[in-house]
């Protein structure tokens, strides 16, 4: 088996043109309910309002593909987007602090490891870190269980227009000690700015093109 392209900056330049055609394809309550397609999957997955939505508008150069809210807990249902028939991002529920029943928490944890754990196409994940947090234990585990499965992640510390430009080398050094993860696995992404995407889709499309070798 080949073995998976490495994360972080990787030489891979995105197409021209891309993302192009970009479109949401549904939402699903249960991995029953998921689109059967064959392009490589990346999911999406991180705290209530670390701020996915606004990742997945950047990447895709949308204004409002995907939902953004101040409103922590706002996605229960996953959703998945295809683009340009190449690849489909997947965006999980978010976890933690989210204002929601604690018997709603319980089905999304059951959706999303039934996601991970059955989704053949997934070939990367990212994972999203608020850039001023250290991360906690449920980061840690998400990516024991990603190692686990021998499933690549990359680590997205979101937000870095928050922090000055001298601040954000050393918050990126200290999450990634905390996750016990290279540097390099780490990229500062600000959504206002743009700033670390296309060090994000260098590893998509790195990956992507791996999952069809």
């Amino acid at each position: 088996m080949k073995p998976p392209p490495p994360l972080g900056l990787v030489p891979v330049p995105v197409p021209e043109g891309f993302p192009g055609h970009v479109e949401f394809v549904k939402s699903a309550s249960k991995l029953a309910e998921a689109p059967h397609q064959v392009e490589p999957e990346v999911c999406f997955c991180g705290r209530s309002n670390v701020g996915k939505s606004s990742l997945l508008n950047v990447l895709t150069n949308r204004n409002r593909i995907a939902r953004v809210s101040n409103t922590p807990g706002r996605t229960q249902l996953i959703n998945f987007f295809n683009v340009q028939d190449v690849v489909t991002f997947v965006d999980l529920p978010g976890y933690g602090w989210a204002r929601v029943p604690t018997a709603v928490k319980a089905t999304w944890g059951k959706t999303i490891q039934g996601y991970l754990e059955d989704r053949r196409q997934l070939c990367l994940a990212l994972l999203l870190v608020d850039i001023r947090r250290t991360p906690g234990d449920e980061e840690r585990g998400l990516l024991a269980w990603f190692e686990e499965r021998g499933l690549p992640c990359l680590v997205v510390a979101t937000k870095s227009d928050k922090l000055k430009r001298s601040q954000v080398y050393k918050a990126t050094r200290e999450i990634a000690k905390a996750l016990d993860v290279p540097t390099s696995d780490v990229i500062p992404f600000s959504a206002p700015a743009k700033t670390g995407r296309d060090e994000v889709w260098g590893s998509i499309m790195a990956h992507v093109e791996g999952a069809g070798e």
